[in-house]
């Protein structure tokens, strides 16, 4: 079976640090991509396959409600 592929996405480092460190400790979980604000969500989800995107609301550049 293969894993659920996750991005990370929150202007908050250390956050973003932590659910990067849980989620990979998931068996069945990966985290294939992670950024810091909507602009760079946008071209990390243009690069990147995923099957889910944990995403912040409010962001610099682009807001989470906005990508």
């Amino acid at each position: 079976m293969d894993k659920i592929k996750v991005c990370i996405v929150d202007d908050n480092r250390e956050l973003v640090a932590t659910l990067e460190q849980f989620i990979s400790n998931q068996p069945d979980m990966e985290v294939v991509a992670t950024a810091y604000n909507g602009q760079d969500c946008l071209e990390v989800l243009n690069d990147t396959e995923v099957d889910v995107c944990l995403l912040d609301i409010i962001m610099p550049h682009i807001d989470g409600l906005n990508v």
